[in-house]
């Protein structure tokens, strides 16, 4: 039995991971803040020789794109990670940490891992400057086992913990509660890569096996608007639909298309179909019923 740590284990794809790793008889060591359940991210740096981990699921972050506390975010995004892959570096121990398709922006030249980037908040900044030192550190050291995923736009089962950056799905199914789903004006004119979050816990087990280090991006390479997302949820809910004005202050910062380019993961080995959108609102509804 392989013993691996999941940071962020207390997260939305940190806790689905969990479940993941452990119907396949991963031995977990659970690090996240404020909780008795997992360890501290500082103990795990002081004792991680001692620990026995033999693989890293590094998820653990700020992950906030409205946060303006440059402080908060680089001493956890970027000095605990790099300590935290320095750490699996010199002891030749795989770590996959959880990049964000946020580097791409509006995706100038489109979303490919060798392209452009126009990170838009401090959020995605931080995730860029990892990604640098993470590409720096494959081109200076050989055989060295490290994986950046780009995660697109993740929703599905537990997303309560997220508050704001919950997903538009788990969003429209709140909303559809009582009644009514809000979406934003020209909501048919954002598109975004949602991918569901039992695809990308695959996808990123099956990376820390990879033998190629890289930053690969995990989405399922086809938009869909959110006005796409609204009619699924109202499909499944009777919920209304209603326009609403769109934000001031996320306007210049709001990505209006992603789509993952999928060609390197799957040049890689990983070729298996993600769900569709009408599938995984299908079962994240089914599931979430099921909670309550």
């Amino acid at each position: 039995m392989s013993k691996v740590l999941v940071t962020g284990a207390n997260g939305f794809i940190g806790t689905n991971l969990c479940y993941f790793l452990k119907s396949m008889n991963y031995e977990i060591i659970r690090c996240d803040i404020g909780s008795s359940e997992c360890l501290h991210p500082d103990y795990i740096l002081e004792n991680f020789l001692n620990l026995g981990i033999e693989k890293v699921f590094h998820l653990g972050a700020v992950s906030s794109t409205t946060e303006t506390d440059l402080v908060k975010i680089t001493e956890s995004n970027i000095f605990f990670s790099v300590k935290l892959l320095q750490l699996c570096i010199e002891r030749d121990i795989p770590i996959v940490y959880a990049s964000s398709a946020s580097v791409y922006g509006h995706g100038p030249a489109g979303f490919v891992e060798d392209g452009e980037y126009q990170p838009l908040n401090y959020y995605a900044i931080s995730k860029y400057c990892l990604d640098l030192y993470v590409e720096r550190k494959i081109q200076d050291l050989a055989n060295i086992k490290v994986f950046g995923l780009r995660y697109f736009n993740v929703y599905g089962p537990g997303e309560y913990s997220k508050g704001d950056m919950a997903s538009p799905v788990h969003k429209f199914f709140e909303q559809s509660n009582k009644g009514k789903i809000k979406i934003f004006e020209g909501s048919e004119n954002f598109s975004r890569d949602f991918i569901h979050v039992s695809d990308v816990v695959k996808i990123t087990e099956a990376v820390s096996n990879f033998e190629d280090s890289g930053i690969y991006n995990v989405g399922t390479g086809i938009a869909r608007t959110f006005y796409d997302v609204a009619k699924i949820v109202s499909k499944f809910t009777g919920a209304e639909i209603h326009t609403i004005p769109f934000p001031e202050h996320l306007k210049g910062k709001y990505q209006r298309y992603t789509c993952s380019n999928n060609s390197k993961i799957e040049t890689l080995g990983y070729t298996k179909n993600r769900l569709t959108l009408e599938e995984g609102i299908k079962s994240t509804f089914y599931e979430q019923k099921n909670l309550h």
